[in-house]
């Protein structure tokens, strides 16, 4: 299990909670043609904020991950709580970490991803800047799917528009 977190480019996403979600869902399918463990292709603000996060964190897979040379000088990095999944889009680096990472950590993203101009999103909050918060709906990929919340299963059917309607343009 890992506490998934989300840093994004400001500028291509929607602010709008739920059209946020679907932008969300749609980049985080991890079918495109690309190394998803490179920055190749990231856009420059995300690059650079993934550049100073993996020397507070290092990358589980990929080119940036620590060497065999590395784990073997430092043993206890293996099992570390910094070692984390990033999985780098054009407009989004997704990260997964261990529930045993410090809270120093994601304060330390936190202030990364608004010292490069970053949304950052954290499954709670959507944060567009630093002074506002968004609240985001929360309801899984397997929701959406399914076009049904908990909420919307507790209340008599009604002929509004439905969440995976709004989500995915559909009746």
């Amino acid at each position: 299990m890992s506490l998934d977190l989300c840093v994004y480019n400001k500028e291509k996403a929607p602010t709008d909670p739920v059209e946020f979600l679907k932008w969300f869902y749609e980049r985080t399918t991890w079918d495109g043609d690309r190394d998803y463990y490179d920055i190749k292709g990231t856009d420059q603000k995300l690059v650079d904020f993934f550049l100073e996060m993996v020397k507070i964190c290092p990358a589980m897979n990929g080119p940036y991950a620590p060497t065999e040379e590395e784990f073997e000088a430092n043993p206890d990095l293996e099992d570390s709580p910094l070692l984390t999944e990033y999985n780098l889009e054009e407009d989004l680096i997704y990260m997964g970490f261990s529930y045993s990472a410090p809270e120093e950590v994601f304060e330390k993203l936190e202030e990364l991803a608004y010292k490069h101009g970053l949304g950052f999103y954290d499954m709670y909050f959507m944060h567009p800047d630093a002074e506002t918060k968004i609240r985001v709906p929360q309801i899984s990929k397997d929701q959406m799917d399914k076009g049904a919340t908990k909420e919307a299963e507790k209340e008599p059917p009604k002929k509004k528009e439905s969440l995976f309607a709004k989500l995915f343009g559909k009746k």
